[in-house]
């Protein structure tokens, strides 16, 4: 057996065995029986009896008794830390009415002081109402007089309430920055605002949480996301404040789940002009050898989501008359010099973008970096990259650009993008399987929590039948394997992370990260495989979920 430097004289603290052991989601024949694992580190993964040769005195022996075994389940987006903060909050995400959704509202200002904030999760989308619509600025007056409201939705929608419209200094006579939208009816705001950057400024206004708010958000997630099997995530779009709390709680010892950190650009309220300004002083720099915590790179965004991505050809539905293809958030020129910026800082970009006219603006501003110096396999990623074109793929590939691919985002919101978008072009969302035989390097697996369920096994099992939660069946063509889903949010998000040297596959030197399941997803019908149970999560040697006592 070859040992690996973190293997000289160690002695392993447990060992898996009598177990179906799926070491390489990427090969078919990638099936072992045992695991032999010392603090952090795989020492062996293999047969049972050189497994248990390895057994020292104290070493703990776990008959897996037949269970099926895979490398801990990676996240390639997922917002932990906002989705965190919105647990803290009443759900709005099991909300079936306009009605439904003002109760909630209503609970929370009758809870609160006269004039303080009223903030919502932003786990739920208009798709899920009777109604499919957004709530209005008065409705909300109706439950919340005397609080400022701010009903979150997703990350580039709030709806303002009056009161709050009036401390942000929005009138119905005001305009939206570039960039934004300020939606109307018959002249008047809805209180519905459109736009990333500038949406994160007005939320920056917000009185600023506690870093005890922080823990208890991060406490809370991650018992969650480790009974889900989640082992990693990257937490994209983060503002310094918040990679600060990341790093004094993370700094305290051994969490639950590892993650890798990407910095937000441009930051609340700020300029493309002063992103730069910021990447060219070193406020952030790549940090991939820790275990549990690291700062990968930097997130843009492009567009916005269902009816605020970018497209060359108009809507169906059009809620900005003025921009009936939607538009991007940043100019083209403005795009290109942050990422020209971040390749000078040594920071790889994520992109977020969703329509093709995004996902053209996303590879300009790519490649305008790579002939700067170039990017290949300094892992920059297009994020969601929802509605790809054919001449897409070339550009991409001679970069050896990744895809962070989100296939729960068609899951939760396909009515809402059939009703913007219309039928056929909806069905073409988030299109796996052309993905996986065109991008030639390794797609990731992810939610984009909490904009969707953050359950892997719930994102398999629809990433196989392609069945949204309100439109049925859309695009059945554009489906995978279980087995190729598998693979996805495991070695397809440790390569977009950089981390795949650690984690991602089970083998000797690798990291610890594990999950152990009742069932193999990839030997049950696709519905059933949301029910199959986590019987135990390990993360860089922790058990995270579960116990050894089988």
């Amino acid at each position: 057996m070859e040992r690996t430097p973190q293997m000289e004289g160690r002695l392993p603290d447990v060992i898996f065995h009598n177990g179906n052991v799926l070491a390489d989601p990427s090969s078919p024949n990638g099936l072992v029986s045992a695991i032999a694992i010392a603090g952090q580190w795989i020492l062996y993964a293999g047969n049972d009896a050189e497994a248990l040769g390895l057994a020292g005195p104290e070493t703990k022996k776990v008959d897996l008794r037949g269970r099926f075994v895979c490398p801990g389940f990676h996240d390639s987006h997922n917002h932990m830390l906002s989705t965190g903060m919105g647990m803290l909050l009443p759900s709005l995400a099991r909300a079936s009415t306009v009605a439904e959704l003002m109760d909630v509202v209503q609970g929370q200002a009758e809870a609160a002081e006269n004039g303080a904030w009223v903030v919502t999760a932003s786990d739920w989308h208009e798709s899920g109402l009777a109604e499919g619509r957004m709530p209005t600025r008065t409705e909300l007056d109706a439950v919340a007089p005397d609080n400022p409201v701010v009903l979150r939705r997703g990350g580039h929608n709030i709806v303002l309430n009056s009161l709050a419209m009036s401390l942000f200094g929005i009138g119905d006579d005001s305009h939206a920055p570039e960039g934004a939208s300020y939606l109307r009816n018959n002249g008047k705001l809805t209180g519905q605002i459109v736009g990333s950057g500038y949406v994160a400024g007005l939320l920056s206004q917000l009185p600023k949480p506690s870093i005890d708010h922080y823990r208890a958000a991060l406490e809370e997630v991650q018992k969650r996301y480790a009974a889900a099997g989640i082992t990693s995530v990257i937490d994209p779009g983060l503002t310094l404040d918040e990679m600060a709390a990341y790093r004094v709680i993370y700094g305290g010892g051994p969490q639950k789940v590892r993650v890798s950190m990407m910095w937000k650009l441009p930051t609340p309220a700020g300029t493309a002009e002063e992103a730069v300004e910021l990447l060219d002083s070193g406020a952030v720099a790549a940090q991939l050898d820790d275990v549990w915590l690291r700062t990968l790179g930097v997130k843009v965004c492009v567009d916005g989501g269902v009816e605020t991505g970018f497209y060359r050809d108009s809507y169906e539905r059009q809620d900005d008359p003025d921009f009936p293809c939607g538009k991007s958030f940043q100019s083209a020129a403005e795009l290109e010099a942050i990422c020209v910026a971040a390749n000078r800082a040594n920071l790889p970009v994520g992109a977020h973008c969703v329509g093709d006219a995004g996902i053209d603006i996303a590879l300009d501003a790519f490649e305008a970096a790579h002939a700067w110096n170039p990017i290949s396999d300094a892992r920059w990623t297009l994020i969601h990259m929802l509605y790809p074109n054919e001449e897409h793929w070339d550009r991409l590939n001679a970069m050896g650009v990744g895809v962070a691919a989100q296939e729960p985002l068609h899951f939760a919101l396909g009515g809402g993008f059939v009703e913007y978008l219309g039928r056929e072009r909806a069905a073409n969302i988030a299109p796996l399987s052309q993905y996986l035989s065109r991008v030639e390097v390794p797609v990731g697996g992810g939610s984009d929590s909490p904009v969707a369920p953050f359950q892997p096994l719930r994102g398999m099992s629809s990433s196989v039948t392609r069945r949204s939660r309100s439109a049925g069946v859309l695009g059945l063509e554009w489906g995978v394997s279980a087995a190729e889903a598998l693979a996805m949010y495991t070695n397809g998000s440790a390569w977009c992370a950089a981390d795949e040297h650690r984690t991602g596959t089970i083998r000797a030197g690798m990291l610890a990260d594990l999950v152990v399941l009742s069932e193999d997803p990839r030997a049950v019908e696709p519905e059933e495989i949301p029910d199959i149970e986590v019987e135990l999560t390990m993360a860089a040697g922790v058990i995270t979920h579960g116990s050894l006592a089988y």
